[in-house]
């Protein structure tokens, strides 16, 4: 799913759920750990959910095998204990690799701003799909097929924006990621940081976020909306200083106290 090829079935809720089943009923045989999961009486579809699901959990790092082919958790029980530990957990482990189509897709959504809003659904408008393959070279036959239905799925849960459900637009905010992002990379409140300190302090994999920002000191949409609704909520405060080194430029928003130009960051709380 991640570090492989993206799939529809590995929802975050399903790959929690095994995770827990694991680390509750450890070791189980692999076969009494699918009926658990996917109860026979339950299951309608041709074809199980169950592999893509295990898979992606032993991507994680949280399931295993030990000598005798039984099932055990391999992880750490504090990261699966409810939704909000395992969405800090996964967006800590899995934007190490820039070449993987999961971190392309995730980095394409986020660099194209609002440009795609004029196109309607992501999920099904062409032009769209060919303004991705541009960006990511991924196949356009890939992506018609599963690829931007199964990442929508985690773009949501990581925290990097919201789908509109009627009309499947995306609309990038990664509020949630941010502050997941400040919080592992150890940032300390009451602390006034520089644009570029405040970035650079960030955890690793907020990366994926800032394509091109450090050419440009260009912040992206969702970067954009994040640190707004931050100060808004007074848990950073954002600052621009005449005199200093250098200037950072958020997206544009004439309707903002702060419409572009930051300096500085305060982290308050979060």
């Amino acid at each position: 799913m991640f570090f492989s090829p993206i799939k529809t079935e590995p929802i975050p809720e399903r790959v929690l759920s095994i995770s827990q089943i694991v680390a509750d009923k450890s070791p189980i045989d692999e076969k009494e750990l699918e009926r658990i999961l996917v109860p026979i009486e339950l299951n309608t579809a041709k074809t199980s959910y169950f592999r893509p699901v295990f898979d992606t959990a032993v991507e994680l790092g949280l399931i295993g095998y030990d000598d005798t082919d039984r099932v055990v958790f391999t992880g750490d029980k504090k990261d699966i204990k409810s939704l909000k530990e395992f969405r800090r957990f996964c967006i800590s482990k899995v934007f190490y690799d820039s070449t993987t189509d999961f971190y392309k897709m995730i980095s394409c959504f986020l660099s194209v701003n609002d440009e795609w809003l004029k196109f309607g659904s992501v999920t099904t408008s062409n032009e769209i799909i060919r303004m991705i393959n541009r960006e990511t070279d991924i196949s356009s036959q890939k992506l018609e097929k599963d690829v931007i239905l199964g990442v929508r799925f985690w773009i949501n849960f990581l925290g990097f924006g919201y789908f509109q459900e009627t009309a499947k637009i995306f609309l990038p905010n990664m509020y949630t990621a941010l502050k997941d992002f400040m919080v592992l990379g150890d940032l300390e409140k009451g602390q006034e940081y520089s644009v570029e300190d405040f970035l650079n302090n960030l955890h690793s994999g907020s990366a994926v976020a800032l394509k091109n920002v450090k050419t440009t000191q260009t912040l992206n949409l969702a970067m954009s909306n994040a640190l707004r609704l931050m100060h808004d909520n007074k848990e950073i405060e954002l600052k621009f200083y005449l005199d200093s080194e250098k200037t950072w430029h958020l997206f544009p928003n004439e309707e903002h106290e702060f419409t572009s130009d930051i300096t500085h960051i305060v982290i308050r709380k979060w």
